[in-house]
């Protein structure tokens, strides 16, 4: 069976550059093994809600 770890991030955009920041942080994560599943724009910013696959073993070491 497969197992995924999840995680929310809360951008802000206060300007231009504000979007070049989310930009690299996705990037960031996506290397890392990390999907967007889902974003929603909320207030002054997005949610991001992102996936990534872990392996049985890290999965056991959460529930310990």
């Amino acid at each position: 069976m497969k197992r995924f770890e999840h995680k929310v991030l809360h951008f802000e955009i206060k300007s231009k550059r504000s979007y070049g920041e989310m930009d690299e942080l996705l990037n960031r994560y996506g290397a890392e093994g990390w999907e967007v599943v889902s974003a929603m724009v909320n207030g002054e910013g997005f949610t991001a809600f992102l996936k990534r696959e872990t392996s049985q073993d890290q999965s056991h070491e959460h529930a310990a």
